[in-house]
């Protein structure tokens, strides 16, 4: 695509040399501990009532956010760092963030800002990410994506029609719809149905746990 290929030879043009010290598999792995550490962090903070725990969540994400940016960008791999994919997230995050800050100025519904914005962007990135793989041959490795888009549309719907399920351990939900997909995909050759099963179950885990706490 013209569009796409003249923002890459941009990026090339400015982006430092990589040191290609991190994989793919890395690369997978070291975004689902920042969205483990960084999801998680926000339960804690959520569950303790701590005061200003919005404005902490959001110095913790900007803490991950600029390592993992760094990692990236100083170590992955090209093949990650000018992919379409990669591209695609790039539009995705940027606009669930500048949501998230509507959230913290009071412009912007807190359930909407902090929750619903997130799951709706692992959903939609997820199907795009699905598409352009399928699209350039890895067709596994698509339909695994597939499947975790759907389960995160799932999820977007029961917390719209009855939050009050999901309010427990909703940003443990969201942990676990940042970081099983990139597990799954680092380090198994599972198929998708399984993959798909394997994030639902965990998420009804959490669920239940929630319910029940």
């Amino acid at each position: 695509m013209a569009v796409t290929d003249g923002l890459r030879a941009v990026l090339r043009d400015v982006a430092p040399a990589t040191s290609g010290r991190l994989d793919e598999s890395g690369f997978l792995l070291a975004g689902a501990t920042a969205g483990l550490v960084g999801w998680g962090g926000t339960q804690l903070l959520a569950w303790l009532g701590v005061p200003h725990s919005a404005l902490l969540a959001t110095a913790l994400w900007a803490a991950l956010v600029a390592g993992f940016a760094s990692l990236t960008v100083l170590h992955g791999p090209d093949a990650v760092r000018f992919s379409d994919v990669m591209l695609g997230w790039g539009t995705i995050n940027p606009a669930a963030i500048a949501l998230t800050v509507g959230g913290l100025a009071g412009l912007v519904p807190p359930r909407l800002a902090f929750w619903t914005v997130w799951v709706g962007a692992a959903a939609f990135g997820y199907c795009l990410t699905a598409g352009l793989l399928i699209r350039a041959g890895a067709d596994r490795r698509g339909r695994g994506y597939l499947a975790a888009g759907g389960t995160a549309l799932a999820v977007l719907a029961l917390g719209t029609v009855a939050f009050e399920v999901v309010a427990p351990v909703a940003f443990l939900l969201l942990a676990a719809l940042h970081a099983v997909p990139l597990v799954l995909d680092s380090r198994t050759q599972l198929s998708a149905a399984v993959r798909g099963a394997t994030l639902a179950l965990v998420l009804c885990a959490l669920v239940a746990v929630g319910l029940a706490g």
